[in-house]
């Protein structure tokens, strides 16, 4: 069977991470690295090469469109997202697009477009989301779908990170850097952060958000424009809020999933805490034993017992992970199926996005507007099991 022959568009940053895949795959081969920086291209080729075969390096994208290469990993700033991502694909080749689709739902909505003509054609492509990679979040929503939580009344997800601070440092020292543009980015922290959140309670619930209220500060981080902190409640059709706080200067995460039955929290991606009614539950990485302790409520501020375990998110590059969102992509293309997650479902995250950033400018609840492509079939919008 013949190699996949994969380019690697864009290689610091968080390729760092996943780079080991590709050369742990013995049924793919690497065949270009490309960078703007071609000390990048270069280290990301070293480490992917063999003593047979080691990448070629180089800081020009048209290389990753000759005839030697079928797919397209591109993980370029949010602004070069849609001019590369429509390259390739009109160019025949499959596309492995890193979130967000794009800086801006209109760039967003051309590359969807674009991919759902090569879909005809045959070329596959896809949205790479990390969170998707656990196990844990197919079990959540598992859980949702056998109504361990009953009904889904609230979520919640804390993503902050102190980089915007230091980010702020290193540009007002005269260092340049594309996540300090809000016309590079798309925004600030929220488009950033808030995406993987967005999709995955979207997806858990099998449910659409409708209307959307945000709230931004922009407060310790001057070098970098757009927001440094940012909070947004977000109402689904089935009944459900969502409430989400994003920061770059501030630090934590934490995902909450709280039901009429159940409530599971996930603190710090190690620390997880279970309480329901339902029952036991043996999925993946969770296994629920204990009986609910929260049927009738406590003083407020009382400690609360529930059953607690550890769970650790697995690293990127883990081949071993059966959820691996880079692995999954790859098959696809070489079994020509759908994709883990689809570029349509990327594209309704970032309606969600537009929608949080005009609350925050107006100071309003906003409706969320959708345009259904007859090309896409809801199947598309959601990942495979």
């Amino acid at each position: 069977m013949s190699k996949q022959r994969i380019a690697f568009v864009g290689c610091g940053g968080i390729a760092d991470h996943y780079l080991k895949v590709y050369s742990d795959l013995e049924w793919v081969k690497v065949v270009t690295c490309v960078d703007a920086a071609l000390d990048h291209a270069l280290r990301a080729a070293e480490r992917i090469g063999n003593g047979a075969h080691t990448p070629r390096a180089t800081t020009k994208f048209e290389d990753a469109l000759g005839e030697d290469v079928d797919t397209v990993v591109i993980n370029t700033p949010n602004h070069l997202h849609r001019e590369q991502a429509v390259a390739a694909l009109e160019a025949g080749k499959h596309v492995l697009l890193q979130k967000p689709v794009a800086a801006t739902l209109a760039d967003a909505e051309v590359i969807a477009k674009a991919a759902a003509h090569a879909a005809h054609r045959g070329t596959i492509s896809g949205l790479y989301l990390s969170y998707f990679d656990q196990p844990l979040m197919h079990d959540l929503r598992d859980m949702v779908r056998c109504g361990w939580f009953g009904d889904i009344a609230h979520l919640y997800a804390r993503l902050m990170h102190r980089g915007g601070l230091v980010l702020s440092q290193q540009i007002r020292d005269g260092q340049k850097n594309w996540r300090a543009s809000a016309a590079q980015t798309g925004g600030g922290c929220f488009i950033q952060l808030s995406v993987h959140y967005i999709h995955l309670f979207a997806w858990m619930m099998d449910a659409s958000v409708v209307r959307v209220t945000g709230v931004s500060k922009k407060l310790h981080c001057p070098g970098v424009e757009g927001e440094d902190l940012a909070c947004a409640i977000l109402e689904f059709d089935n009944g459900a809020l969502a409430t989400l706080n994003t920061a770059w200067c501030a630090a934590g995460e934490q995902l909450a999933v709280q039901g009429t039955r159940g409530t599971a929290e996930y603190i710090g991606n190690q620390t997880l805490m279970l309480d329901s009614d339902t029952g036991q539950f043996t999925g993946r990485v969770i296994n629920f034993t204990g009986a609910s302790a929260n049927s009738i409520p406590g003083a407020p501020g009382a400690s609360v017992t529930q059953q607690v375990i550890t769970v650790h998110a697995p690293r990127l590059d883990e081949l071993s992970n059966p959820y691996n969102q880079h692995r999954l992509f790859l098959e696809a293309v070489r079994e020509n199926r759908p994709p883990p997650v689809s570029i349509a479902s990327g594209v309704e995250d970032l309606r969600v996005v537009a929608a949080v950033y005009e609350s925050m400018k107006t100071g309003r609840a906003v409706s969320v507007e959708r345009t259904y492509s007859e090309t896409i079939t809801e199947e598309a919008w959601w990942p495979v099991k």
